[in-house]
């Protein structure tokens, strides 16, 4: 099926494919979209989801206003070497990690500006993994000899345009780590055979947040990560995985941006090179010295330049800052595709081995009868604090059909929820994309590793292409397992599988997740809801919650329901340390005059 998605389309025609620029982003962009159609479509149905997105609503309601809330992610590096000297040592790797997040909170110094000279804060920051996907200890920096098996490396490096060196698939194959948990970072010789000792010329590239996990990553040339002249290269890549574009998208060093004209009320502004609105229309500025003042005349924007000169996106001599409008579409972007790295574990020291879910008694279902580019099966699921975007069944992903995501307990909560009995009905949502779906969906609720006809909670529902779909179901007062991992299967295909679990699909996937359903009340009905803030969530250490009235007290519950921690407040703000707490998700219960309201919370 195919979408008009208006002036979008032609945005995404007009990228830029120049082999001599700073950032390979468009480049390899393109060469992916012209390879990969699903890619594309993708990339479109998120850039139409986002226009139609009330932002501040949505930053609101996920609690990412809050000055507060940072999102950290997991990084590993891969430092892909010539099997002698180390391309970077550890103590480099973790000091350009950590430049990178004083950047974004704008504590770096020197030009860079701060939130009182009008900077912006980025509320991200990359942690260097220290949970390995086998569950073991790590640094998050990976030694690997690419020259044992690609002898040509040493001198050709890694392809950009060239086909001499070696590819990003083939440096992939020899080191990668699961991108749904972490951030991999390719650290790189050199780039198209250019000589080592080189440091000009491409610096790296990233790709955006809605490319398919095969492509979600970054891969930077080795001189970078002790340039000090130009140090913002990481945060630069990072952005595009954020989801920010150049601010001469679609220009050049010569040209102005070609404006899009909105055939929707809803595009944020008429000239959105890079769609976002306060940044100023500019040309590249790439070996432009000096830089523009904000006081000349800018040929691309009667505005002005308003600092775009100096933005980390675009290609300038002196990086200095972040737009508040750069920091609105790159939360929400990556918030809605790439949420799961905000609850990955994967940063956080190992504490424990988490309870594990139970396996099935039937078989694992069978590869599809048909294989291609059909993209049947799930594209999204949710409920509860689970909102897996995810790829259809496609050649990218070799048509994978189980997804097994119990199994990723000790590295993320993002596959993992709590339910309470107390909250009946519940509510299963799914998305797929391209062709309707057949959905149906068991619940594990007796913990025998049997899906039952009982615990069939979607019965073979027709699902549209690219649109939310919502399920309620109730669970059971009875017969049902308490407080321990159960498993949810999800399955969306063109068969109806509603009989079979476990059966032959044509075209789809079949995807678990870990519930744990408990019998805690979530709330009185007089607690007012939209009153309350608690903030971040997921959280490290620190808990704050808000209510328009006083606070009388916190009670903190594991999933059994047993307290864990209990504090008086007798406030309306309230600052609760969990720092001791084990990784996991709790309860958080909030009385205030008289009623209370208890809320998900998840312990990173």
């Amino acid at each position: 099926m195919k979408k008009k998605l208006f002036s979008l389309v032609l945005f995404l025609q007009a990228i830029s494919m120049s082999a001599q620029e700073k950032c390979g982003h468009e480049k390899h962009q393109h060469d992916l979209f012209a390879n990969d159609p699903i890619a594309k479509q993708a990339y479109l149905d998120a850039e139409y989801r986002l226009l139609h997105t009330d932002i501040q609503q949505f930053l609101s309601r996920n609690g990412a206003s809050s000055t507060t809330t940072v999102y950290e992610i997991p990084i590993v590096v891969h430092l892909m070497n010539d099997g002698a000297t180390p391309l970077r040592t550890d103590a480099e790797i973790i000091a350009w990690v950590e430049n990178c997040n004083k950047f974004y909170d704008t504590t770096f110094g020197g030009d860079w500006l701060t939130t009182a000279a009008g900077g912006t804060v980025i509320p991200f920051k990359l942690v260097l993994a220290k949970r390995s996907p086998s569950c073991t200890t790590t640094t998050g920096i990976v030694q690997v000899n690419v020259t044992a098996t690609y002898p040509q490396y040493s001198i050709k490096g890694c392809n950009s345009s060239n086909t001499d060196g070696v590819s990003n698939v083939q440096l992939r194959a020899l080191s990668r780590w699961d991108p749904q948990v972490y951030y991999n970072a390719y650290i790189v010789n050199t780039f198209d055979s250019v000589p080592i000792a080189t440091t000009s010329g491409l610096q790296g590239y990233a790709g955006f947040p809605t490319n398919p996990d095969s492509s979600y990553d970054t891969f930077m040339k080795a001189s970078v990560v002790i340039d000090t002249s130009d140090p913002t290269t990481l945060p630069h890549e990072f952005g595009h995985s954020m989801g920010l574009h150049h601010p001469f998208n679609t220009g050049s060093t010569t040209a102005c941006p070609t404006a899009t004209t909105p055939t929707l009320p809803t595009l944020p502004c008429n000239v959105d090179n890079d769609l976002v609105c306060d940044t100023a229309s500019t040309k590249s500025l790439l070996g432009v010295a000096p830089l523009p003042a904000n006081g000349d005349a800018n040929p691309c924007d009667t505005a002005g330049w308003n600092s775009v000169q100096f933005n980390v996106m675009n290609y300038t001599s002196s990086n200095r800052l972040f737009t508040a409008g750069q920091k609105d579409r790159a939360v929400t972007l990556f918030l809605q595709n790439r949420e799961n790295l905000t609850k990955s574990l994967g940063g956080t020291v190992l504490s424990g081995t988490p309870p594990s879910v139970i396996a099935t008694t039937c078989n694992n279902p069978v590869a599809p009868t048909n294989t291609g580019n059909f993209s049947f099966g799930p594209t999204k699921v949710a409920i509860g604090t689970i909102s897996n975007v995810s790829s259809a069944s496609t050649t990218s992903n070799s048509n994978q059909v189980l997804y097994d995501y119990t199994a990723k307990s000790c590295l993320t909560t993002a596959f993992k929820t709590n339910l309470a009995v107390s909250t009946n009905p519940q509510t299963l949502t799914v998305r797929c994309s391209t062709n309707p779906n057949n959905f149906s969906a068991w619940m594990d609720y007796n913990n025998n590793g049997a899906f039952e006809v009982s615990e069939l909670i979607v019965n073979n529902q027709t699902v549209s292409p690219n649109t939310d779909t919502p399920f309620t179901f109730s669970i059971p007062n009875t017969g049902v397992t308490l407080g321990t991992p159960l498993r949810l299967r999800v399955v969306g295909d063109d068969n109806d599988l509603s009989a079979n679990p476990c059966g032959q699909l044509a075209y789809g996937q079949v995807e678990d997740y870990e519930v744990t359903i408990t019998a805690v009340p979530l709330s009185t009905a007089s607690f007012d809801l939209d009153s309350l803030k608690l903030y971040p969530n997921p959280t490290n250490n620190i808990l704050n919650i808000e209510y328009k009235t006083a606070i009388e007290q916190v009670v903190i519950m594991n999933v059994l329901g047993q307290t864990v921690i209990t504090k008086n407040i007798n406030n309306s703000n309230a600052t609760i340390d969990v720092s001791t707490l084990a990784p996991s998700t709790y309860f958080v219960k909030i009385i205030a005059g008289g009623s209370s309201q208890v809320v998900k919370v998840i312990k990173k």
